[in-house]
């Protein structure tokens, strides 16, 4: 991958990840904003994960997709990996991909986010708390979605004729 293409996509990771923590932070204060603390038992993290998440792949894979048509850089990019060649076909269609890849990262998250809660005995978070963390991890996970996003769509893939 030459210089052009690495600052383009971390360009766009910036851009998605600032775009993330403004939107994702205001969500969760305007929700939450009369509480003083923020369940965070195994139901509260999957939906609120799940939420996340959905939100996120959905919304990050059809601006990538507008990104990725205006720069006129889809298929460009060779790959062996076998994920690559199936998320770049399925990003052919990005509000499934965002389903699927966001219920599956959600399911990821939520294993290891009730678990680490689980053994830490935490199941509530103050407010402030709550807001920041939340916050923090929608930056990290928006600007990880629109790498994953974009390198896909960047990928070549052979079409399955049947």
């Amino acid at each position: 991958m030459n210089n052009e293409l690495t600052s383009y996509l971390k360009t766009e990771m910036i851009i998605a990840a600032a775009f993330n923590f403004f939107i994702n932070g205001m969500c969760a204060g305007l929700i939450h904003h009369k509480a003083d603390y923020v369940a965070t038992d195994i139901v509260s993290i999957a939906i609120d994960l799940t939420c996340t998440c959905l939100f996120t792949f959905i919304i990050s894979a059809m601006f990538c997709k507008a990104s990725i048509k205006q720069t006129k850089t889809a298929g460009i990019l060779e790959t062996k990996n076998r994920f690559l060649r199936f998320s770049g076909k399925l990003f052919q269609r990005s509000v499934l991909f965002g389903v699927i890849m966001g219920f599956i990262t959600a399911a990821v998250l939520w294993v290891l986010t009730a678990t680490l809660f689980m053994l830490i005995g935490v199941y509530a978070l103050q407010f402030g708390l709550y807001v920041a963390l939340k916050c923090l991890f929608a930056a990290l996970l928006g600007g990880g979605v629109a790498f994953l996003e974009l390198y896909s769509g960047m990928c070549k893939f052979e079409l399955i004729v049947l």
